[in-house]
């Protein structure tokens, strides 16, 4: 049986495409760019290794996962391997991309390292001349030669260097996110509700939304006035507080209903945060004073 490869070369289409696997840890199965037409439509179509688009000028739209992306000029997206997604350029201003596929035992490392995700498919790129020189040096070398395979390949490392310092730089801006850092901290708090209960790392929780820790700290401080920890904290001696005055549970079970397994941890941070013991604060006497004269009631509080 006879494996063969692709090189087309046209005013409007470029690509090298069905490359052997040259390399066990990465490797390029094809790159390449295109002038689309307006309306121009691909897929829905299932690869099965890493893509990767970068929308070099124009417009057009992503449908992938029941999402639909409307994407421009400094987007990039993301379509792991097996996964169902079609593309389209714009009738009015039809997009021009470029694209790279590739697999190998460290391509999940390369994915995760320059910012995309199942989660989070879809960001913005400064660096594309840059990425758009490394994937013509990568089609200038489309002989099937040792010499232009390990060109290829080193052109696809440079790539990748590019591509992960571009999301670093990026990250301390913010600039590589999406939506606004509103958007990512309303996420945030709706899963710190569902799940403050259990054990919750902050680095896991950035993770589950798609941003570094970092810019999911400054978000939060910006938005909420608070760390997502100090979020998570006050959160829970509140839910623990609620339940010493309206229920009868144990202290321990208080403690590991609202994510303390260890109830030692749990009264010391309570203390901390009400000035007094679990035991204490359930032992108080509430009681509501009623008045009909603003400034009768005298607050105790200070």
């Amino acid at each position: 049986m006879k494996q063969t490869s692709g090189f087309t070369n046209s005013a409007r289409y470029k690509c090298l495409e069905d490359l052997q696997k040259e390399s066990v840890e990465m490797c390029l199965i094809y790159c390449g760019w295109e002038y689309c037409e307006p309306g121009h439509r691909y897929g829905p179509n299932e690869r099965f290794c890493y893509l990767i688009h970068f929308v070099r000028e124009g417009k057009g739209t992503l449908e992938m996962d029941g999402s639909i992306y409307h994407l421009e000029k400094g987007d990039a997206f993301m379509i792991m391997p097996h996964k169902t997604a079609w593309y389209e350029a714009d009738m009015e201003e039809p997009w021009s991309y470029m694209w790279i596929g590739f697999t190998g035992l460290k391509a999940h490392e390369c994915v995760h390292n320059t910012g995309f995700s199942e989660k989070v498919p879809v960001r913005r790129v400064q660096c594309i001349g840059r990425l758009n020189q490394f994937i013509d040096e990568m089609l200038e070398s489309h002989q099937l030669t040792f010499e232009d395979e390990l060109r290829r390949n080193g052109y696809l490392m440079l790539f990748f260097s590019e591509l992960i310092k571009d999301y670093k730089d990026s990250s301390v801006t913010g600039a590589a996110h999406m939506y606004p850092g509103s958007v990512y901290v309303k996420h945030a708090v709706e899963y710190i509700a569902c799940n403050y209960n259990k054990k919750i790392k902050i680095n896991e929780l950035a993770d589950y939304i798609g941003v570094n820790r970092s810019y999911l700290t400054g978000s939060f401080k910006k938005t909420m006035g608070c760390s997502p920890q100090e979020y998570l904290v006050n959160l829970r001696m509140e839910k623990a507080r609620s339940l010493l005055t309206k229920t009868d549970m144990q202290i321990n079970m208080i403690a590991n209903a609202v994510g303390y397994p260890d109830q030692l941890a749990f009264s010391k941070i309570f203390k901390q945060h009400f000035g007094m013991s679990p035991k204490a604060y359930r032992e108080i006497d509430h009681e509501l004073v009623v008045k009909s004269k603003k400034g009768d009631y005298k607050t105790r509080m200070r």
